[in-house]
This record gives C-alpha cells, structure tokens and sequence, in this order.
C-alpha cells in the first residue's frame, strides 16, 4: 500500500509535524498550502512510502521505520 507524508514545522511551538496521504497529488497540495502558510517555519518534499499489508511484514516496516524521525504521534 503506497501512502505520501508531508513533514513540516508549524510555527506554533509543537516542533515537528506530519500529514499522510493516500494520494500524491492531496500531498503536493497540501505541500504547496503548507508552503504557503506564513506560520510554517519549513516545510520538507513529500515522501513516498510502499507499506505493507501483511502483519509480518508491517510489523518489520514498523521496527524499521516507525521512529521520531517520520512524524508519528
């Protein structure tokens, strides 16, 4: 399963954002908004992420890269 992550600071004092998308094309808009916005401090390129769907190897794409550094909450 393909999904698109915007990473972007908002300005606001939270540090680190992100936003995921199912489609390219909802991420480069929200990309160009973000770029936008007089309160976003910066705003990094949007990032393609092929996820698995089997528990296994999710599990693995998890451990691998559900980290601080991809945005999570």
């Amino acid at each position: 399963m393909r999904f698109y992550m915007v990473n972007f600071w908002d300005g606001l004092g939270d540090g680190s954002q992100c936003r995921w998308f199912t489609s390219q094309v909802e991420a480069q808009k929200f990309f160009r908004k973000m770029k936008k916005d007089e309160e976003c401090r910066l705003v990094c390129d949007v990032s393609e992420y092929d996820i698995p769907t089997r528990k296994k190897e999710l599990l693995d794409w998890l451990n691998q890269y559900g980290n601080s550094s991809l945005g999570y909450n």
